[in-house]
């Protein structure tokens, strides 16, 4: 169409010119600034979803610097921990150094300087110790300590390590010639959730010999009988534990019925008093048949002055008979090594078939069923005849073995062990942490609760993205060390330093822990920076390869567009060729 007002040809090469123009622009734009997106109207959603991205790189950069810092708090504390450790360590050999016999006091008070000044500088260590001016071991809004035992476990662990142990041991190994070897005892203080109304007990696990005991105390009721003076009746109750610990230890305990178990307990301690109780209510020839109630291990043994004074009297009549037939050892030692021999595999059963036991009438005793019958048969006569007669003669002896009622000599000549309550386990203040030999035990530790405030290191970009870590209050007092007096108290000394030192153990050991985190989180937060950079780049960065073609592409079109505008601009002169 030939017209001169409008050149459509013109128009169209104009706006293609522009449109080439745009393209040009925004891929220079892209080229010059590295990015694909350079506006909202490059790309909304992907603008978006790149500043949320940014948010997340940006936020984990810092909270990698925010870790480093914290590993750096973390190492500061655990340096001065190490410090601490040094110093205690120390003072502990002090400590020991001072209870030996070959000290003079004038030799103590020279070690005391020296305590002195560790305590000083523990202090000081504690006291000073910060970093960018927090008090790392001063925390602000710390709750007070406090020790982890009460005073009755207190006492309990100072009996245990000073009398009742050691001399339980040795009465069993002198009495029954029973010793445990190779083997651990785990002493348990228990709210009385697993025996109820038990003072103390034994746990094991068979087959047995069983090497791995727990000797428990209930701590309500032994503090109950602490209230009402009966510290010497404790004594005697752990002497009785410790027979089941000794046997369980030495012997097949799991094929033992309860009147052998019990009863062999009660002949260590002396149980005169728990048989008296139970023939004020029951009869001798009751007494006797009772046995049939006491069933193997496992089985139920309701606690009861009837059920352990037949055991006691039971266990008495068995030392009785074997005391009198059984020639190669005496009474219940013969019988206990019998037990404890081959590995501590033999039964009841396989002892009386070898002892040549006899009851009263001349019937021969093979197995423990018929150790049973005897007892039921001849039991209340021995109760009243033999038993009875000690029970209510004056004296103090609560006839354990080798004492002066169990040889059969109310009189004491012949007894060579005091069963008295005050002689049973005597008060040898000899304080040791290993008091037994047969042993290895463990004690519980008197962990003190030390005062903490939690603060909270933010490892992360985001709220609560944080990890929180306890600040414990460290000084003297804390760590139970501001008196110590190795003038008159070095065995003390040692048990605060003991616990001191395990306390700055688990401390440090939680301040590895925590920078173990750190790093770990410190790892994490590299790669999740790699990681969200990768995934931003690929919505955000400008494809160079992609854009220098495009740029090639504008450019040409650009000046094709430019010269075909010219071409076009010159259609309406063909129109004056119609005027000519």
């Amino acid at each position: 169409m030939s017209v001169i007002n409008t050149n459509i040809s013109s128009l169209n090469t104009m706006r293609q010119l522009a449109t080439n123009g745009n393209l040009l622009a925004q891929t220079l734009e892209r080229l010059s600034s590295g990015l694909r997106i350079n506006s909202a109207k490059d790309d909304a959603a992907g603008l978006a979803i790149s500043e949320r991205f940014t948010t997340q790189i940006r936020g984990l950069q810092q909270a990698g610097r925010n870790t480093n810092d914290a590993i750096s708090l973390a190492q500061t504390a655990e340096g001065a921990l190490a410090n601490l450790t040094e110093l205690m360590q120390r003072g502990r050999e002090l400590s020991v150094q001072a209870v030996n016999a070959t000290n003079s006091t004038s030799d103590r008070q020279a070690l005391q300087k020296e305590i002195s000044q560790i305590q000083a500088e523990i202090e000081r260590v504690s006291r000073d110790t910060s970093f960018n001016s927090i008090k790392v071991f001063q925390p602000l809004g710390a709750t007070e300590s406090v020790s982890s035992f009460s005073d009755t476990e207190n006492r309990i662990l100072t009996d245990l390590q000073s009398t009742w142990l050691q001399q339980s041991e040795k009465i069993i190994k002198d009495f029954y010639g029973l010793e445990a070897t190779n083997a651990e005892l785990k002493i348990i203080f228990d709210d009385g959730s697993v025996i109820s109304g038990a003072d103390a007990f034994v746990t094991s696990n068979a087959p047995y010999p069983d090497k791995t005991l727990e000797l428990n105390f209930n701590i309500a009721t032994i503090k109950a009988a602490y209230d009402a003076g009966g510290e010497e009746a404790i004594g005697n109750l752990v002497a009785h534990e410790m027979t089941h610990a000794v046997m369980g230890a030495t012997t097949n305990l799991g094929s033992f019925s309860r009147w052998f178990i019990e009863g062999t307990a009660q002949f260590i301690e002396g149980g005169d008093l728990t048989l008296a109780a139970a023939r004020g209510s029951n009869s001798d020839s009751l007494i006797a048949d009772n046995i049939d109630n006491a069933g193997v291990v496992g089985g139920a043994w309701p606690v009861n002055d009837l059920n352990y004074g037949t055991a006691y009297a039971a266990a008495r009549y068995l030392d009785y008979l074997a005391t009198d037939q059984y020639t190669s050892t005496d009474g219940m030692k013969g019988v206990m090594t019998y037990l404890s021999a081959d590995g501590g595999t033999n039964t009841l059963d396989q002892y009386f078939a070898q002892a040549g036991l006899q009851d009263e009438s001349g019937a021969n005793i093979t197995n423990e069923a018929d150790f049973v019958s005897a007892f039921k048969a001849d039991g209340d006569e021995f109760i009243t005849n033999v038993l009875a007669p000690t029970l209510s003669n004056g004296s103090a002896d609560l006839g354990g073995i080798g004492g002066s009622d169990a040889v059969g000599d109310p009189s004491g000549a012949s007894g060579v062990r005091d069963t008295s309550f005050a002689g049973t386990v005597p008060n040898i203040i000899n304080l040791t942490d290993n008091p037994l030999l047969g042993f290895l035990e463990i004690f519980p530790s008197d962990n003190r609760v030390l005062a903490t405030a939690n603060v909270s290191f933010q490892v992360g970009s985001n709220v609560a993205d944080t990890i929180d870590v306890n600040l414990t209050s460290l000084s003297l007092k804390d760590m139970g060390l501001s008196e110590l007096d190795l003038v008159s108290s070095g065995n003390t000394a040692i048990r605060a330093f003991d616990t001191a030192l395990n306390n700055v153990s688990s401390l440090r050991a939680q301040w590895g822990a925590v920078q173990n985190r750190f790093e770990s989180v410190l790892a994490v937060t590299s790669v999740s920076v790699e990681n969200l950079s990768a995934s931003r780049s690929r919505i955000l960065d400008a494809d160079y390869a992609s854009e220098t073609a495009m740029l090639s592409r504008t450019q040409i079109l650009q000046q094709a567009s430019t010269a075909m505008l010219s071409q076009a601009n010159s259609l309406p002169q063909q129109v004056l060729s119609l005027l000519g």
